[in-house]
This record gives C-alpha cells, structure tokens and sequence, in this order.
C-alpha cells in the first residue's frame, strides 16, 4: 500500500497556505488523486472508521476535500454534500429536495491543517439543520486533532499524520523572524 505522505512530496520552509495562515510545510495535494487507485485502501479504512459515526451524508469542500467526500459517500452508501466556496471564508451547500435538517453528516477533507475549511463547511451544516458526526481526512498536520476537537467537538480520523506548524499570518513567528516566504509550487 502507498503512503500518503509520498504521494503529497511535503517540502519544508515558510509558506502561504492561502487561508489566512502560514505553514511549515507545503504539500502538494493534488498528487493526491492523480492515480485514485492508490488511495483505495484508505479510501476503504476511512470509511468503515465513519461507518460507526453513522453518517447519512458526507461533506467536502469543493476541491480536494470534495473528491475525499464523494469516494467516502459511495463506499457508504450515502449522500454526498459538496461544499462550495461562497466568495469570503464560508461555503455553501447544494439544494436538497426536502433540505438536510436532522441528517448526521461526516466532513471530509484531503488534508487538515488549521481546519479552517472543515470549520466553515460545519457551520453551513448547522445552519442547514444537519449535524456533524465526525471528520475524515487522508493526512492530518500538526495539531489538527486537537484543533477539530476543540472546535468543532468532533473526532478526527485520518489516513495519515505529518509533523508541522501553522499560524494565522499575523502572527507567524518565521515572519516575526524574517525568514522569506518560499514559493508554493
């Protein structure tokens, strides 16, 4: 079986992470599911790990979080939610005859750093009514566990874990330090 981790080549350094955070590392996510084979057997561990969290839907932020969500919600058998970004730091969920008030929904996500994507797709399940269950990820970063359970009061499971930092920008301590930010690619 690959490990995550290979497949996202984490580089170190100072860098941007695009939500209003700077990391120590950057991943690339989209290697992810160039060859969605590979993360089958993941795919298949997630599942069974949110099967006991009972989920009639699960939710992922339109990008790699999305792909995470629909593969999850076919394994399950379940509805699949993506989250859309509405143009600030939210999301927004697609229209579901008969809405989704009183479903138990699983968040899902490629990777969660500062759980800012995961936080904004909970907010818009509860203000649809539904209830979020638990979150799935195939890598996890830093403190991500403490931060989804501290936030969200929620149980992180994850295909993967990698050491690292992040910081909202203002107050990033490699900033404060003078290190240069790197480039993403």
């Amino acid at each position: 079986m690959v490990r995550v981790i290979e497949l996202v080549r984490p580089r170190r350094g100072h860098f941007e992470l695009g939500t209003g955070y700077h990391g120590d590392v950057w991943l690339d996510l989209d290697g992810l599911f160039l060859r969605p084979a590979l993360l089958q057997p993941h795919i298949d561990s997630l599942a069974e790990r949110l099967r006991e969290h009972q989920p009639e839907a699960v939710c992922g932020p339109l990008e790699g979080g999305a792909f995470l969500a629909l593969a999850l919600a076919t394994r399950l058998g379940v509805a699949f939610l993506p989250g859309y970004r509405d143009g600030s730091a939210g999301y927004r969920l697609p229209r579901v005859p008969g809405g989704i008030t009183g479903w138990r929904v699983a968040l899902a996500d490629d990777a969660v750093n500062a759980g800012t994507a995961i936080r904004a797709c909970a907010t818009e399940l509860q203000s649809s009514g539904a209830t979020p269950v638990a979150v799935a990820a195939l890598l996890a970063l830093g403190p991500a566990e403490a931060a989804v359970r501290d936030a969200l009061k929620l149980p992180l499971h994850a295909a993967a874990t990698l050491d690292s930092q992040a910081w909202p920008a203002a107050t990033c301590p490699l900033c404060a330090s003078g290190t240069a930010l790197n480039e993403a690619q």
